[in-house]
């Protein structure tokens, strides 16, 4: 009788392993597969004996296949109870369709009358693993959105104390030189409510729960230029299309994504900024809006981290666009959608975010 057929004359261990909410696997010195549980079954996409008598390199990555025959012969000449890997490791799985998921393994062993067993009790760990990249992404971005918050406001209240003293102080300025540092106060002014703006909103964002609609698009986007300070807009040449694709979310949220769109193309633009508004229908039943600037543009790496770490984008990339990009991106995601930017060094950028057409091409 093998140790198969014993452990299914065994009803009480046989119930106990198959009712197990791990997956559990026994295996012998030459990495044969004896028994399998359901669970097991089930993690890896395989029927019940389908597993049986194959090695258990079946069920690992190709690239970690050479590795594990190595630990194999280790655990099998000191066997131990202990958890497979080391503390920071993440262990991966090999499923029937070819896919991969994370796992995590303990390893226990069995003395039996013919030979010495391994066993492996594996959870599926894909769930946490993706819950904690996610946290770890959105602490980088938190950090980003804090670090901008306190740059841009002590900026701004530099500013407006600075000017504020000059005027005070030298009561022989010219009304020309008066009146232009009180131009800059009132902008630094329109810029802190805009920051206060944007740190409501992005603390809403964790809570709200919205109604999604139809957008009215141009009226959203006219309404976001008009917000910006005259001085800024009357230096840039902005096009905006006679229609927009059709989408739908929340109006207040989208024109915050216009408005930092829009501010960032005026302020990293050519000189005079030339900007273009646009919007097209795309394969995936979404739509896609964009704003196009005539600046000096970013490299591949800026493209691929100015949305999740702009602290390293360096001087004169940051400033402006940490805060605004960091709630753009939330905004657009709790809508469905997505952010994405296109840009070519010395030739300008495309910054764009993706919204459903239709509440049915929700993700």
């Amino acid at each position: 009788m093998d140790f198969t057929d014993i452990f299914k004359n065994n009803i009480t261990v046989h119930t106990l392993i198959e009712s197990m909410s791990e997956g559990v696997i026994f295996i012998n010195k030459q990495a044969e597969i004896l028994l399998v549980n359901k669970m097991a079954n089930q993690l890896f996409g395989y029927q019940n004996n389908e597993l049986i008598g194959q090695k258990i390199e079946l069920l690992i990555p190709n690239s970690f296949k050479e590795k594990h025959k190595t630990h194999l012969s280790n655990y099998f000449s000191a066997p131990k109870i202990r958890p497979m890997g080391h503390a920071n490791s993440i262990l991966s799985g090999l499923k029937k369709d070819g896919s991969v998921f994370s796992l995590e393994i303990s390893l226990s062993f069995i003395n039996t009358d013919q030979e010495l067993l391994g066993v492996a009790f594996i959870t599926d760990i894909s769930a946490r693993v993706k819950a904690e990249n996610e946290l770890k992404i959105r602490n980088i971005e938190l950090d980003a959105f804090a670090h901008t918050i306190a740059h841009e406001l002590h900026s701004q209240l530099n500013s407006t104390i600075g000017f504020s003293q000059i005027i005070l102080n030298n009561k022989n300025l010219s009304e020309e030189k008066r009146n232009s540092f009180l131009e800059m106060i009132v902008s630094s002014g329109f810029k802190m409510d805009s920051i206060v703006r944007e740190m409501l909103l992005f603390s809403s964002l964790k809570k709200d729960e919205i109604r999604k609609t139809q957008l009215p698009m141009k009226e959203i986007v006219r309404e976001a230029i008009r917000r910006i300070p005259e001085s800024k807009k009357n230096t840039a040449d902005i096009v905006i299309p006679t229609a927009f694709e059709p989408s739908i979310g929340h109006g207040p949220w989208i024109e915050e994504v216009w408005y930092n769109y829009i501010c960032n193309s005026i302020k990293y633009g050519g000189s005079p900024p030339k900007i273009e508004i646009g919007s097209s229908q795309t394969k995936n039943g979404y739509s896609k809006f964009w704003v196009k600037d005539n600046g000096k543009g970013l490299d591949k790496r800026q493209c691929e981290i100015i949305f999740v770490d702009p602290q390293q984008l360096g001087d004169g990339v940051i400033k402006g666009h940490g805060l605004g990009l960091s709630i753009v991106k939330r905004i657009v995601k709790k809508l469905d959608g997505y952010v994405e930017v296109e840009s070519i060094p010395n030739n300008g950028s495309i910054f764009s975010f993706y919204l459903p057409r239709s509440a049915n091409n929700s993700l």
